[in-house]
């Protein structure tokens, strides 16, 4: 009884700040972009980092350019 009314009286556990949410109030912070496109590098790492992020299994690419 007394472990439940300490529980009632203690604030509420914040939330866990996820990395997603962070990236996401980065970007809304960030200046607006004025180039229209992504470079091939920028392209291909956000390709990267987006196949990594769901599960599918990245192939490294060579140092040389494709």
């Amino acid at each position: 009884m007394i472990l439940l009314m300490v529980m009632l009286a203690s604030p509420p556990p914040m939330p866990v700040e996820s990395e997603a949410r962070r990236v996401v109030e980065a970007q809304l912070r960030a200046a607006p972009r004025v180039e229209d496109e992504l470079s091939a590098e920028e392209a291909a790492r956000i390709r990267q980092l987006y196949r990594e992020a769901i599960g599918q299994r990245v192939e490294r690419a060579a140092d040389a350019p494709r």
